[in-house]
């Protein structure tokens, strides 16, 4: 009789026998292999264009790519910018700073400020730009590198997440370049607040008082550095400041716009295109069931007529779907119910649907309307920011990315 209850002990010397690279590679093929999202590099092209036409000549655009490009993929996104001329790319933690280095990318590396381990010798050797937001943070960069190190200071116009005061900025930076020889600041920055329209006359005044705090550094300091205020929502709102010489879209890149700000006669639409173009799985699992059938969580739900289901291959652990009521998705150009989510699958409503079969394609977000699932209504389907739903395909999703002219080699 077999020893069965040593298969498990074997299965673990298999996997053990495979060099731990392949083994890790093969496990998230397989993972990421039921979602896939379709991103547009052409539409990331024609962003960036759009962003550089509503700037001044003189002005800089640091790219912002944190949190995977947004959910995009941050290798080949990184890349198409690169190519594309952007001098400049920020991120939010120190790994995305360093892959972006080891992946070949040779442009100016931003990490914005953080908190806990951020190994700033192993960041300065790869030529990263450092955020920091005190001069005490400052002089520990530049007791933990053994050279010359670059660094951008935020200021606090009243986020109150990060940064040195708008009163103190000013004696800061001296006090920095008099103090920290090593330390070499090539840039001043601010997140600033934005919410709505109705927060605009306050906005306006902190850009003011951000703008006095930079003259005053300029008086005080001769080199020249990065000013850098506005962001996507500054960007899209057409504001302006004589103090800065940079942005720092994010959002708008990937051709969000910020909702927020779209109110009739105060902000213009640029024209952006979304990036990403889809996300699609499978359908498997077909059964029908009879009228006046329970079934569901809880028995939640009772059919009124013979019904057709299907099960997705996604929940909301591996995938973009939450669980909640009243998201959709398209199959063969017919919008169907999405009834549940579970933790790794989904039963999708497809009564009346023709020739719907096992395997075929569900698209779960289309940039083109007509499909009933673009990122916008799907983002509102689960009371969520469309970022939020854009950013859940990180490390969920296998990515095509279209448009050869500017698909990197990998």
């Amino acid at each position: 009789m077999p020893d069965v209850g040593r298969r498990p002990e074997r299965a673990n010397e298999i996997a053990n026998s495979l060099p731990e690279r392949q083994a890790k590679e093969s496990l998230e093929l397989i993972a990421a292999s039921q979602l896939t999202a379709v991103v547009d590099l052409a539409a990331l092209r024609h962003n960036v264009k759009l962003i550089r036409q509503s700037l001044a000549d003189h002005q800089e655009v640091i790219a912002c790519v944190k949190a995977n490009a947004y959910g995009h993929g941050l290798r080949v996104i990184a890349q198409c910018l690169q190519g594309q001329g952007v001098r400049w790319l920020a991120v939010g933690s120190p790994a995305e700073a360093i892959a972006l280095r080891r992946w070949g990318i040779t442009c100016r590396i931003l990490l914005f400020p953080t908190v806990g381990i951020r190994a700033d010798s192993a960041l300065a050797a790869s030529g990263i730009t450092i955020g920091i937001q005190s001069y005490e943070e400052a002089e520990a960069v530049g007791r933990a590198v053994s050279g010359p190190v670059s660094v951008f200071l935020e200021v606090d116009t009243g986020l109150g997440r990060f940064g040195v005061s708008t009163a103190d900025v000013a004696s800061v930076t001296e006090r920095m370049m008099s103090k920290l020889p090593s330390v070499k600041l090539d840039g001043i920055f601010t997140h600033l607040p934005f919410s709505g329209v109705k927060e605009l006359p306050w906005i306006e005044e902190r850009m003011r008082e951000f703008g006095r705090s930079v003259a005053d550094i300029r008086k005080r300091v001769e080199l020249p550095f990065i000013v850098q205020a506005f962001s996507s929502g500054g960007i899209a709102f057409g504001l302006k400041s004589p103090e800065t010489n940079a942005v720092c879209p994010g959002q708008l890149l990937f051709g969000i716009e910020p909702e927020n700000l779209r109110t009739p006669g105060q902000t213009r639409s640029l024209g952006s295109r979304p990036v990403l173009q889809e996300v699609r799985t499978v359908l498997g699992a077909l059964r029908s069931i009879p009228s006046g059938t329970r079934f569901g969580f809880g028995g939640g739900f009772v059919t009124s007529r013979e019904t057709r289901l299907g099960v997705l291959p996604v929940g909301f652990s591996n995938s973009i779907l939450v669980a909640r009521e009243g998201q959709v998705a398209n199959l063969m150009g017919h919008v169907a119910p999405i009834l549940m989510v579970g933790l790794e699958h989904a039963v999708v409503d497809v009564t009346g649907i023709p020739g719907v079969h096992d395997g075929c394609s569900v698209t779960l977000v289309a940039r083109d309307s007509d499909f009933g699932v673009t990122l916008d209504r799907v983002a509102q389907s689960q009371q969520r920011p469309a970022v939020e739903t854009l950013i859940s395909l990180t490390a969920k999703a296998t990515y095509e990315y279209v448009d050869p002219e500017c698909s990197p080699t990998v």
